[in-house]
């Protein structure tokens, strides 16, 4: 019986996300209620109301959710001593991307600059910093660079509507950001 809630749970999340996405397609956050999720979801308040207070904190969720999808990314991704290529991390956040281009675009747009993308900004900063050994403030105003950098370059290319291939992308980033990884510049 468990095992068939939680399933039904994951299928109404699922739905109200994708509801949001929607109407974030459609019109601005700020005026989209909890009726217009509900009824575009077609589920009832009722049920809304038992995962979330307001479409706020169903956005703030899905933020929560693919930030920390995108920490365990880079958390899982350590170079060893010989191997400091960042293609496979990024290869994996432009898939991940790719996968959810259009949750991504209507979290960009229904967060506002302080949201979505400035978490993203945050991961970044932070991870840069943790393979920075004795890191100084010149590093940490780097590793802001690198982030707002390779974010500002994946909002670009996931709002486009006609963008770059994701290989081409992986290699600009990868352009971009190799020598600014520590050991690859004199």
């Amino acid at each position: 019986m468990n095992e068939q809630e939680d399933k039904r749970i994951r299928r109404t999340k699922k739905l109200l996300r994708q509801a949001l996405t929607a109407l974030v397609q459609q019109k601005d956050f700020q005026g989209i209620t909890v009726t217009d999720v509900v009824r575009e979801a077609d589920i009832n308040r009722g049920t809304f109301y038992a995962h979330y207070r307001d479409v706020y904190d169903l956005r703030d969720q899905i933020e929560a959710e693919m930030i920390a999808d995108f920490r365990a990314m880079i958390d899982d991704f350590r170079p060893s001593a010989g191997d400091t290529s960042l293609r496979p991390v990024l290869v994996r956040a432009a898939d991940y991307l790719e996968e959810n281009r259009d949750m991504v675009t209507a979290l960009l747009r229904a967060s506002g600059p302080e949201g979505f993308g400035r978490r993203l900004i945050e991961v970044i900063e932070e991870c840069r910093l943790e393979v920075v050994p004795n890191h100084t403030v010149k590093d940490a105003y780097i590793a802001r660079f690198i982030a707002t950098g390779l974010v500002g370059m994946l909002q670009k290319w996931i709002s486009e509507d006609k963008p770059v291939s994701k290989g081409e992308m992986i290699e600009w980033m990868a352009n971009v950001l190799g020598p600014l990884l520590p050991g690859e510049h004199g």
